[in-house]
């Protein structure tokens, strides 16, 4: 994936407060979106966010690359 395409996807994630609403959004499977942003960090080697069954939070990494695809 290119750097743009991965900068457009977390900024979509970050909109739409959750990974279920950004999938069914671009019209995937849940699943689809968490191995997407799994593999973003693994690229990135950083966790961008935390993650519990209710909710998603932005860890300090999380808000510098999101800060980077706002712009």
């Amino acid at each position: 994936m290119d750097t743009l395409n991965d900068l457009s996807f977390f900024s979509g994630l970050m909109r739409a407060g959750s990974m279920a609403r950004l999938a069914q959004e671009i019209g995937v499977t849940p699943s689809t979106v968490t191995k997407r942003l799994a593999a973003l960090e693994r690229r990135l080697g950083a966790r961008l966010v935390h993650r519990t069954t209710r909710r998603m939070s932005l860890t300090q990494e999380g808000e510098l690359f999101l800060h980077e695809a706002e712009r």
